[in-house]
């Protein structure tokens, strides 16, 4: 009977998301720095990783001189077709080769955090990844006038641009989390 009791106790507890303890990181610290990701062009990277850090409430972010400082180096970025069709010839016939019409794109970044009280190093460096899968048309729009077809973008440039935030987003929010819930 005990042991049911107990059963039932720790799935009602985990089911509604409740966490017996949360990563000593974020219990000794307050505030986090994060400055400009290495070899994020645009800045997208960076904006996302200050929404996630905001949006968790666990760590205030600072401009300037937090308790600690995310640094973050975009090591790769590539992409791997996963999905294939069929080439047509102009008269719709099938042809022999085949074609790529799904994308997989990846980022890989190095993290690390600092206390910059020490200059300690406290977590990494570790190189995480996050990738999303696409689907596009192999050949670019003859006259570009619609690069969106009932979902599908039309040609690669143009999917690999419309699918970098998401991207950047979830590797942001694996960053955060892995920063969050490290013991």
């Amino acid at each position: 009977m005990t042991v049911r009791l107990l059963l039932l106790l720790s799935l009602l507890l985990t089911g509604c998301g409740y966490r017996f303890g949360s990563g000593a990181l974020v219990d000794s610290y307050r505030t986090i720095s994060v400055p400009y990701v290495q070899g994020d062009e645009d800045g997208e990277l960076t904006a996302a990783l200050v929404r996630q850090l905001s949006a968790t409430g666990q760590l205030t972010y600072c401009r300037y001189g937090g308790d600690l400082t995310l640094n973050v180096c975009i090591l790769r970025r590539y992409d791997n077709d996963v999905g294939f069709r069929y080439d047509r010839k102009d008269c719709g016939q099938l042809t022999n080769s085949v074609i790529p019409t799904e994308t997989r794109l990846t980022l890989v970044a190095q993290v690390s955090v600092v206390e910059n009280n020490t200059c300690c190093q406290l977590i990494g460096p570790i190189v995480l990844k996050a990738s999303v899968d696409f689907d596009h048309d192999y050949y670019s729009s003859r006259n570009a006038v619609n690069v969106f077809s009932l979902g599908q973008l039309t040609d690669i440039e143009a999917a690999v641009d419309a699918v970098r935030r998401p991207l950047n987003e979830k590797l942001a929010k694996k960053i955060v989390d892995y920063i969050t819930e490290t013991w």
